[in-house]
């Protein structure tokens, strides 16, 4: 009784009730025996003793009543013959020998008819049963070939929903984001919120967990009205070792009989079948974006590569601008210096060779400045080996790096930052993905308060003393580096709050920007590659303030 549980053990109590009823009401009878004198009146319990082993045949199948009653007359019929021949030989024959030799005979035939009958009598009643039993393993077999999750999960439920005939058939899969166990896969039942989880800490999340077994209609009782305003007759676990990955709701079969022993055991091994068909398409998933960043990275490199080489030649004919210029200045300098005079009574001339004096002298200006931009970028692109791994180095120096080409980017001299650090200075994580990080934090602030300066402008408002400003504070917790990044730009509105961290979301129309990639790429490179947190808090047309929570070393 402690071993079992569900249907069987329910089979077991009942068992032991009407025993203890029955017998134990009949036992006083034997009271007086030992000079009790008590009159037996618990001998009335004793017809309580079908009555209770009725109901656990009617309500937990203690016995399939048509096998019992085909088994029986089975008996009946082979041993009647069995029996009734060497009676019927013997009273013919009047002798002893013929009989007994009739009698050892059947005797031993007796059984082996007695049990082909009973399999092949069990075989028509128990049909559909068996039926749908050797599809369900069938399909557990095939299940491990399915390497889209999607599609795995659909095919779950509608082979357990089609084959065993049920009402519905529901999937929930954990879903580690969430922390907590998603609807997947339903078919035929709209009682199902799209949207229905349980978190990790949930009664029925726990009890599963405890139970580490499939649980029937009884132990579901206390989740039943949570899980659905239908009647859930069976939940099946799926675990992985001992993390439950998630578990199969089935409604009460179409024809109203209890799923029996039989389908317990078919039901466990699809669900060690579901596991690892689960795990594998979970892998492929993996696997797959694995794929994706390495042909990324690659990209990146090659990108890199090419940088250099692009770089290198831009940086020859700069050279030949700058030597150009240079020599043109020199040119007009000793020309003017040998011919002072001719200049002098020349003013259209003199005037002349001002504005191709200024021209070089710009020409050579923004050389160093295209100089400077072509660096910027190449230490933005450049990645050294040790900037791919797990350090821990100042953030000031990303925060150089990021400015750097953002002043690029936005063809300014001066990004309007404020950096604030409060006691050390150093975070831990992968140098090159918090650079990115960053860098998308502030271009996207810096382009909020450009937006809210320009709407300013097209509403005719004063902007009286609005000045775009950008404030990064840095602070040390003991379990987690703390970077504070806040601005005064246009916000984002009520509606916008929950797409901020979407991919190809974006408020954006700039030319430069508005690809809707930058802050779900820094929610993945915070969250899951460094196991951090970002967070935001915003006001429409006051600002945006983002959190993120670095674990240290």
């Amino acid at each position: 009784f402690r071993k079992e549980v569900g249907i069987r053990k329910n089979q077991i109590k009942y068992f032991f009730l009407a025993t203890i009823v029955g017998y134990g009401g009949g036992a006083t009878c034997f009271l007086p025996v030992f000079g009790i004198d008590i009159y037996p009146y618990l001998n009335f319990t004793v017809p309580l003793y079908p009555l209770i082993m009725a109901y656990a045949i009617v309500k937990y199948q203690l016995m399939d009543i048509k096998v019992a009653v085909t088994r029986a007359g089975i008996f009946l019929i082979v041993y009647t013959f069995v029996l009734g021949v060497p009676f019927w030989v013997g009273y013919r024959t009047q002798t002893w020998f013929i009989p007994t030799f009739f009698m050892f005979v059947l005797a031993t035939v007796g059984p082996l008819i007695y049990r082909f009958l009973q399999k092949k009598a069990e075989n028509v009643l128990l049909a559909q049963q068996k039926h749908y039993q050797k599809i369900l393993l069938q399909s557990a077999k095939g299940m491990v070939k399915e390497h889209d999750l999607g599609k795995l999960l659909k095919l779950i439920v509608y082979v357990v929903k089609r084959a065993v005939k049920i009402e519905f058939a529901a999937l929930f899969l954990e879903d580690k984001e969430k922390k907590a166990y998603t609807l997947r896969a339903v078919r035929d039942h709209q009682s199902f919120s799209k949207n229905l989880s349980y978190a990790h800490n949930h009664e029925l999340i726990k009890f599963l967990k405890r139970k580490k077994t499939i649980i029937d209609y009884e132990e579901i009782n206390p989740f039943v009205r949570e899980v659905s305003d239908r009647a859930v007759h069976l939940i099946v676990p799926t675990f992985s070792d001992d993390r439950l990955v998630g578990f199969l709701v089935l409604g009460e079969k179409e024809n109203r009989t209890l799923y029996t022993e039989d389908d317990i055991n078919v039901f466990n091994i699809l669900s060690h079948q579901a596991a690892l068909a689960i795990e594998s398409c979970l892998f492929f998933e993996e696997f797959k974006k694995a794929q994706e960043k390495i042909f990324l990275a690659e990209k990146l490199a090659s990108i890199g590569g090419m940088a250099d080489g692009v770089a290198h030649q831009i940086k020859n004919r700069l050279n030949h601008f700058s030597i150009a210029s240079g020599e043109m200045q020199y040119e007009i300098r000793d020309y003017i210096k040998a011919n002072s005079a001719v200049v002098k009574k020349n003013p259209p001339l003199k005037k002349t060779f001002n504005y191709l004096s200024e021209l070089a002298e710009s020409l050579v200006i923004n050389v160093k400045r295209t100089d400077g931009i072509i660096k910027g970028i190449l230490n933005y692109a450049r990645t050294t080996e040790k900037d791919t791994f797990f350090s821990q180095f100042a953030l000031q120096e990303i925060i150089d790096l990021a400015l750097e080409l953002l002043r690029v980017k936005h063809e300014i001299a001066e990004f309007p930052l404020a950096v604030e650090i409060k006691g050390d200075d150093t975070i831990y994580g992968v140098k090159a993905q918090l650079l990115e990080a960053l860098y998308n934090i502030l271009d996207n602030g810096y382009e909020a308060t450009l937006e809210r300066l320009n709407d300013f402008k097209i509403s005719g408002e004063d902007k009286g003393d609005f000045t775009p400003k950008i404030i990064l504070t840095l602070s040390q917790q003991a379990s987690a580096s703390v970077i504070e990044i806040s601005d005064n730009g246009m916000g984002v509105k009520e509606e916008d709050k929950q797409k901020i961290f979407a991919p190809f979301f974006t408020t954006k129309s700039s030319y430069k920007s508005g690809t809707g990639i930058g802050m779900y790429v820094v929610k993945r490179l915070i969250e899951e590659n460094h196991k951090g947190k970002v967070t935001f808090k915003t006001k429409y047309k006051e600002g945006t303030k983002f959190h993120i929570r670095l674990p240290r070393k």
